[in-house]
């Protein structure tokens, strides 16, 4: 077998868009459950802009019982921002990631123009109470972290889940992990540090690796579509940091890019013809993301 379809099996995707969405999807939750079977993959944790995603995984995992599938909530004006009522139903429901802001981020309409899209690439009818909100961010004026922000990561630590910086500034995304960790959360993911409204220079990098914290590589960064980064930017990254602190995943399910599986055997393949070890990239693909789950190995669970 083909060493990029070898690594495949048994990878899990952390970071997969699935219909039905606000945004046009390439295919929706049960879909892309299916395209992750068929790919031989062990998982993958659908994440969505506007609602929480634990009971379309539910039942994307009874209709495709092969893959596990496993749900989060980004916390967007649609489930009422920095809301810890939202977390806590989230967690209580099986939840694995509590994703920061995205398209509602303060960070990211900087990069973009403007809150709740992505411009021409992304767009639905953005309702008008848009006019005049200045996105959500986690620092105040002063300078001190949002009080909201402490029981979401209370929260997030006793379910031992996992918090995501999502489409904070970089700024913002130290913030939340010396607070994170300050708290007690064990299991923090830098969202694809190399997409535009939050790429991190090496040393950023370094500095939250050297937190316990893990940074996601996506396909997206470095597709055409978005094109943020590129594959060798990406492979001096892990070399300077060390694969042991990435997960790669798809970051997929948009209309003018392939679908998750697909992407991410792409990214595999790049990364094979690039010199990053086999080893390493398994580690990125299914170790690391096993853990930040909070799964039992598969290779444990084999014997």
């Amino acid at each position: 077998m083909r060493e990029d379809i070898s690594l495949l099996r048994g990878a899990i995707d952390l970071h997969v868009h699935a219909g039905p969405s606000l945004f046009p999807r390439l295919m929706d939750a049960v879909e892309a459950a299916e395209a992750a079977r068929a790919a031989g993959m062990r998982g993958l944790v659908f994440k969505h802009h506007h609602i929480p995603t634990v009971d379309r995984a539910y039942l994307a995992h009874r209709a495709v019982p092969e893959v596990e599938v496993y749900g989060g909530v980004t916390l967007n004006y649609a489930v009422g921002g920095l809301n810890p009522f939202a977390v806590d139903a989230a967690l209580k429901m099986g939840a694995k990631i509590v994703w920061m802001p995205s398209i509602d981020a303060r960070n990211h309409a900087r990069f973009f123009g403007e809150l709740g899209k992505y411009g021409a690439r992304l767009d639905y009818a953005k309702p008008s109470f848009y006019e005049g909100v200045e996105g959500i961010g986690i620092i105040g004026e002063n300078g001190d972290i949002d009080e909201r922000l402490g029981p979401i990561l209370d929260a997030i630590a006793e379910a031992d889940a996992a918090v995501a910086t999502s489409h904070l500034s970089v700024e913002e995304s130290k913030a939340l992990v010396e607070e994170s960790l300050r708290r007690g959360v064990r299991k923090i993911v830098v969202t694809h540090v190399d997409f535009v409204t939050s790429k991190l220079s090496i040393q950023d990098q370094k500095w939250m690796a050297e937190r316990g914290a893990f940074l996601e590589l996506c396909y997206s960064s470095i597709s055409p579509a978005w094109h943020c980064s590129t594959v060798e930017e990406v492979v001096e990254a892990i070399r300077e940091v060390g694969a042991e602190h990435y997960v790669l995943s798809s970051d997929l399910g948009q209309v003018h890019n392939p679908p998750p599986p697909e992407g991410l055997r792409v990214y595999v393949r790049l990364l094979l013809e690039h010199g990053i070890d086999a080893d390493d990239v398994r580690l990125m693909v299914r170790d690391n993301p096993e853990e930040v789950l909070g799964l039992a190995s598969a290779e444990s669970a084999v014997g």
